[in-house]
């Protein structure tokens, strides 16, 4: 099975790594690990006064940020057979198009669990996920 892990470098991001690592010989034993990164895209406007040169420092910077503790923690746990796709632009959105690419079979990510009440105020990355997508998704709290 191929499980697509969304990070951004919270603690809800290590409670869902936690989960992986607790329930291994379900989720990661035998399993393809994908393990994705959504960077906020820098606005258009930013951006016309950029070079791409420094857009893509920016965004390798801010990757780096969470992917090296996740690569840390992944290490620390013998899990080292894993891919990364790292993205920038709209969370939800990008977290579905890598699912989508890599063919994953389960999405798992961290939530922040605010409820009902909060998410419909708020809005959550992990509810567009849910809506907008046919894959199982595995939301860790």
């Amino acid at each position: 099975m191929k499980i697509l892990i969304a990070v951004d470098g919270s603690a809800h991001t290590q409670k869902a790594l936690d989960y992986l690592a607790k329930h291994r010989k379900m989720f990661v034993d035998g399993n393809e690990l994908v393990v994705v990164h959504v960077c906020v895209g820098v606005p258009g406007h930013v951006t016309r006064h950029l070079s791409k040169e420094i857009v893509s420092d920016y965004y390798a910077e801010e990757a780096a940020k969470v992917l090296e503790p996740v690569r840390a923690t992944l290490a620390g746990l013998g899990i080292t057979e894993f891919k990364v796709d790292q993205r920038h632009g709209h969370a939800a959105e990008e977290i579905l198009k890598a699912a989508a690419a890599s063919g994953a079979e389960l999405i798992v990510m961290g939530t922040h669990g605010h409820g009902l009440f909060g998410r419909a105020l708020m809005g959550s990355v992990a509810t567009k996920v849910v809506s907008e997508t046919d894959i199982s998704v595995l939301l860790v709290q």
